[in-house]
């Protein structure tokens, strides 16, 4: 199972009662919200590593592997999923609620314009900030419309260290309505490119294909790492939706 696919699911969660924050999160969904006991989706995972070849010399390889998330018991806000894959099987407990970046107070901040499928759309722009005025924070910058058939057109959450941009973590929808075949179906998918910063020149940049027919809403995800402008050869991972059941 890649790091980035389990890392959707090891985020903390709470619930938001500020009433600006509220509305700005209207529409969000947990990627297995919704989803009952026996949905599944078995994923094809790629991931590239580095070896050594006949001669000595480094080359990098594609390995693939399978694994299979399955809905054991879904109850209110906590879903059980039995994980195989590898010849091992594990049971993980995860809660179906907001994410950590959705904490703080909510602050209209008017509009902007973004452009989703080479079409420009008009986005309410909403701050929630947590701790901004102290050592350690965060802001998150959420844009909607209702033009997009998607719960936000933007998201940003930047960590504030004393009040000033430390990580940055964006999210914005390319394009919305692309098919995507799984088997004999096709399935409607927004497209979405999250990219992550980190002091010292990293930087990840994962896209989507989602969709809310299948279990877990990703379709589809490819993967890169940059350090300092540069791609690593070794970081492409890849992944897609061989087969699912969605119950609800």
């Amino acid at each position: 199972m890649s790091q980035a696919w389990a890392l959707i699911f090891l985020l903390p969660f709470l619930l938001q009662d500020d009433p600006i924050a509220a509305e700005a999160l209207k529409g969000y969904k947990h990627p297995w919200a919704d989803f009952g006991d026996a949905s599944t989706v078995t994923l094809k995972e790629t991931t590239r590593r580095p070896d050594i070849d006949a001669t000595g010399n480094l080359v990098y390889k594609d390995m693939v592997s399978e694994v299979t998330w399955t809905v054991l018991h879904a109850a209110g806000e906590k879903t059980t999923f039995k994980v195989e894959g590898g010849g091992q099987e594990s049971l993980i407990p995860f809660f179906i609620t907001l994410p950590g970046w959705a904490r703080g107070k909510g602050e209209l901040k008017g509009t902007e314009e973004l452009v989703v499928g080479g079409v420009k759309r008009s986005c309410q722009v909403t701050t929630i900030s947590l701790d901004a005025d102290k050592d350690a924070g965060q802001v998150t910058t959420i844009s909607k419309s209702p033009e997009v058939p998607y719960w936000a057109v933007r998201w940003r959450v930047e960590t504030l260290l004393k009040g000033r941009p430390n990580t940055s973590e964006e999210e914005r929808v390319l394009e919305v309505d692309q098919k995507v075949k799984i088997g004999d179906r096709v399935v409607s998918c927004v497209v979405v490119e999250s990219t992550v910063e980190t002091p010292g020149g990293s930087k990840s940049v994962r896209r989507e294909w989602r969709s809310d027919e299948v279990p877990g809403r990703v379709v589809r995800r490819e993967g890169r790492e940059y350090r300092n402008g540069k791609e690593l050869e070794s970081s492409f991972t890849q992944m897609e939706v061989v087969r699912y059941r969605a119950k609800r």
